[in-house]
This record gives structure tokens, C-alpha cells and sequence, in this order.
């Protein structure tokens, strides 16, 4: 079995995934995602279905409910989820954040601190999404480097999102690692030619996507 400890310590670099392995937002996404789509006339529950739907892109999540609506209908439902979630967020209180955050993440960004790690976010979330999500939960301090899914034309499941991290941090992936907790994500950083390490916490086990690649398995962050 190997020694995960060992492996982070062997890493120059760390990237991690935002939604499902830092924190649990994606009730937040669904609960934002009926509101705006009720306001346009659709009735859909997608908290009944996020076990379908888990680590994928809005624009794949609302094009696969609603088929009626255009593109351009689907990309301005978007950006009003996305407003509506920054308006969830400001909404939390310190208690209800910290239900929401992977158990034992923080002390472990405060280990890879003092370990002069260099860490980033990758996620395939929209950039302001991204930056309203990691600074609501004091994550964005520990960050060397955020990007959303409009940083590259193609975002997970193809690698380019975790390649043009590494390029911007001037790294490899044989000194980078990554933990993802998505089918669609875990395909993306196992492309990249990382090492990747798959959080488990929040598992969807009724989901019917299937998990490609060579990764090792963690719970959470705690005892890291």
C-alpha cells in the first residue's frame, strides 16, 4: 500500500479540484439551479438526481434536463445560478460553513503551508464561482493559483484544464499531485500524467459513471 504521506511530501505541487473534495457545495449548485430554472418555467428537481450529475459542467447539467432551452438560454441561466449561489454563500453563517468543508481540509492546507507546497484550485465551475466559493470558505489564502472552467477552451473530462496549471506554475506532473472526487475529474487528472489521489467523502454511490484511470483512495484530509 503506498504511503500517501510519503507521496505528498515527495510533491513539488498540489491541485486540487474545488467542488466535492474541498467542499461540499454541489447541494448549494443544485439548490441555486431550481431556483433560476423555476423563474424560467422549468420544474425540475435536481436534488433528487445530483447522484447523475455529479463533476460536471453546468451547461452539460441544464442541457441534459432541459433540451428545450437554446444555448444562449442555457449560458444566461447560468450566470443567474451563478448569482444566485454568490447570494446562498453570503447567507451562510461560520457554523453552516463548516458542515460544508471536506473534514480535515484545513489543517491540511495549513501542513502543506509549512511544507512550501505550491497549491492550486482547478475546478469546472465558472472563474467567478471559483473565486466567490474558495474566498466564502477561507480557502483562496492557501492558493497559489484558481482557475475555472473558462481558462481553457476544453474543460474536464480532457486534461488541458490540470496541463495548463502545471504550465502556469512552471511544474511537471511527475512533481505534481492531485486530488479529485468525480468520475469526470478523477479521467481529467489521471490524463494529466499526475499522480491523483480520490477524496471520498462525499461519494455518490448511485451514480452510473464509472471512474477511469490509476488512483489511489482517501476518505478525507484528516490525519494528512
Amino acid at each position: 500500500m503506498t504511503d500517501l504521506k510519503a507521496l505528498i511530501r515527495s510533491k513539488e505541487t498540489i491541485i486540487f479540484d474545488m467542488d466535492g473534495t474541498l467542499v461540499n457545495t454541489e447541494p448549494l449548485h443544485a439548490q441555486a439551479a431550481v431556483l433560476v430554472l423555476d423563474k424560467l418555467g422549468v420544474k425540475v428537481n435536481l436534488l433528487d438526481c445530483i447522484d447523475q450529475f455529479y463533476g460536471m459542467t453546468d451547461f452539460i447539467v441544464i442541457k441534459t434536463v432541459c433540451p428545450q432551452l437554446s444555448d444562449e438560454e442555457i449560458n444566461r441561466a447560468i450566470d443567474l445560478k451563478n448569482e444566485e449561489r454568490i447570494k446562498i454563500f453570503k447567507l451562510l453563517s461560520p457554523k453552516e460553513k463548516e458542515t460544508y468543508l471536506t473534514p480535515g481540509v484545513i489543517d491540511f492546507l495549513h501542513f502543506l503551508k509549512r511544507e512550501n507546497k505550491h497549491c492550486a484550485v482547478v475546478s469546472a465551475s465558472e472563474d467567478i464561482i471559483v473565486e466567490e466559493t474558495l474566498a466564502c470558505f477561507g480557502l483562496d489564502k492557501y492558493m497559489m493559483l484558481q482557475m475555472g472552467r473558462n481558462q481553457t477552451t476544453l474543460t474536464k473530462p480532457h486534461p488541458d484544464p490540470y496541463l495548463e496549471a502545471m504550465k502556469r506554475l512552471k511544474t511537471t506532473p511527475k512533481k505534481t499531485l492531485i486530488f479529485e472526487d468525480s468520475p469526470t475529474g478523477v479521467k481529467s487528472a489521471c490524463a494529466s500524467g499526475a499522480d491523483v489521489i480520490r477524496i471520498t467523502e462525499f461519494t455518490h454511490v448511485q451514480s452510473s459513471q464509472k471512474f477511469e484511470g490509476h488512483f489511489f483512495l482517501l476518505t478525507n484530509f484528516t490525519g494528512l
